[in-house]
This record gives C-alpha cells, structure tokens and sequence, in this order.
C-alpha cells in the first residue's frame, strides 16, 4: 500500500470555481491539465504550501520537494558552473554530473548568456537534486526542443523508479499521458 505525501479534500480559493480532492501518494506521477486560467497554477501553490485554502483542507507529510516555475528566473551574473555547485551544497548533494552532460548544459556560461530552453534545464536539474519525495513541475517543457523533451520524459521515468513522485502541470498532457499514474483535467 502507498503512503499518501498530500492529500487535498476539497480545497479551494474563492478567485477559482474548481474544488481539488485528490491524494499524491509514493510514486504518482499526476499529471495536471486545462486552460489557461483554469487553476493548475492554483492547484501547485496549494500542493507546495505557497498559499492556504479558503475552503477545504490541504494535509501532508514532512517532505523535500523539489520546484520548477513556470517561469524561472536565475541569477543573470552567476557561472552556471558555481550556480550548481553552491545548489549542490545548499541541498547536501552532489552534483550530477551525469545530467548535466545528458542535459547538455553548457557550464562554462553565466546565466545571462543561456536561452531559455538552458535556463529551464537548469531549473529541472536544480529541483532534482537532494533526493526529493516529490517533484512539482509547472509546465516543464518551456523553451525545451523536442529532444530535451524527450530527454526529460527519461528523466522523469529513471527518477520515478527511484521512488520519486511527480506532479507537472502542462498544456501538452498528451506527451505525459503514459506515464502519468493519476490524470486531474481541470
């Protein structure tokens, strides 16, 4: 049996007509879907602890959780190199240096001069690191190739063998539809 991680029963913000019940347990991968506007955005605030419920409840373990934004923003004057490595301390790791040549990261930058499909590869790294229990990712194919896509839908599947829970939020579901555990279309 899987140990819930968050449960959310009936949890709400005035601002959105949706009431979210669902429970994230040990090796979900939940895949969250809709429009623009529609509350997914809402929804991972909730998850994470950003912002409380105005109706409903939101109950958790104690976890590491790692998170990509929708919108990253990195420090534009900082190596890429020294960025990693001082994220590496902060989470007691090391750094993987194995996914920075399969993200192909190009370390001997600063962030400023990266695109952003890099930046967000950076993101995607940084929120693995330290071992999480679960991974929010909103919508993390932003700026990313259909390489890297690919390349992060094999992430994703190693690191969820490793027992690692998923939530992305996405308006391209049909690209992880097979591996989600849990689908929520809002």
């Amino acid at each position: 049996m899987s140990t819930n991680l968050i449960k959310l029963e009936e949890a709400g913000k005035r601002y959105i007509p949706h009431r979210f019940s669902i429970d994230v347990t040990e090796k979900d991968i939940v895949l969250v879907s809709g429009g623009n506007g529609s509350g997914k955005t809402t929804l991972l605030m909730l998850v994470l602890g950003f912002i409380y419920p105005d109706t409903g409840l939101v109950t958790k373990k104690k976890l590491k959780i790692g998170y990509v934004p929708e919108k990253v923003a990195l420090p534009p004057f900082v190596g890429v190199l020294e960025y990693l490595e001082t994220y590496a301390r902060i989470k007691k790791t090391q750094l993987n240096m194995d996914l920075i040549h399969f993200f192909q990261i190009p370390i001997d930058k600063t962030m400023y001069e990266l695109s952003k499909g890099n930046q967000q590869k950076i993101s995607i790294m940084c929120a693995l690191m330290g071992k999480p229990h679960l991974v929010v990712l909103d919508e993390p194919l932003s700026g990313l190739d259909l390489e890297m896509t690919h390349k992060l839908i094999d992430v994703i599947k190693l690191y969820y063998q490793k027992g690692c829970s998923f939530i992305i939020s996405t308006h391209q579901p049909d690209l992880f539809r097979e591996l989600a555990t849990k689908h929520l279309q809002l």
